[in-house]
């Protein structure tokens, strides 16, 4: 009893209260950022949706700011995303890595797609939506290095380009608008819209 550390104790109900209204806050918030938009929602409507005061939505979540940078921190850092990079480093092959990857992206946009778009709509008038945005392509580009790196210990990366610019070409490719695009915009479903991806990164970093 004596070596027990504050680490080791239950939360206590009080802290499971608070963190069951962090979480309605937050699913307020993306609610809402969704729809009408992050511009055109206030502290005092995140409140009414979760049900809250205005001051709890500061004092738990650092106000619409903080919010969006925890739904930034959602997208970034789910389990999806190590996931991902322990099953692309599973696979055998360059071409087989980007086909696992390439189905952790679909996987991923289904998961947190929404938030993708959130960010990126709201970026363009507003600074901290635009720091947030970079700082998830920062992580995104870091997390494609450890899996080019792989490729790269196989000896499939194509000669004389970098881990650091294949992961741009992966990145470029990949990165939401263009799965959109592919999936979405051209009506060409998951299946066929990552397939003809796969097949354009593989031409671009893979050896013949």
């Amino acid at each position: 009893m004596g070596s027990e550390t504050l680490s080791d104790q239950a939360p206590s109900r009080r802290d499971e209260y608070a963190e069951m209204t962090r979480q309605e806050v937050i699913k307020a918030a993306r609610k809402l950022y969704a729809v009408p938009g992050y511009a055109q929602t206030t502290v005092d409507k995140i409140a009414r949706e979760a049900r809250v005061s205005p001051a709890t939505v500061y004092a738990q979540c650092g106000g619409k700011e903080g919010l969006l940078r925890t739904l930034m921190d959602i997208w970034t850092t789910s389990p999806t995303v190590g996931r991902i990079i322990a099953d692309s480093a599973a696979a055998p092959t360059g071409r087989t890595k980007l086909e696992v990857l390439a189905a952790g992206y679909a996987a991923h946009a289904e998961e947190a797609g929404d938030i993708m778009r959130i960010i990126e709509r709201a970026a363009p008038s507003s600074p901290a939506a635009q720091a947030f945005l970079d700082v998830a392509d920062q992580r995104h580009i870091e997390a494609l290095e450890m899996i080019v790196e792989g490729i790269a210990s196989n000896g499939d990366l194509a000669e004389g380009l970098s881990v650091e610019d294949a992961a741009k070409i992966i990145f470029f490719h990949f990165r939401n608008p263009q799965l959109v695009l592919a999936v979405e915009t051209f009506g060409w479903g998951v299946d066929r819209g990552t397939r003809w991806l796969v097949d354009r990164v593989a031409a671009a970093i893979l050896k013949d």
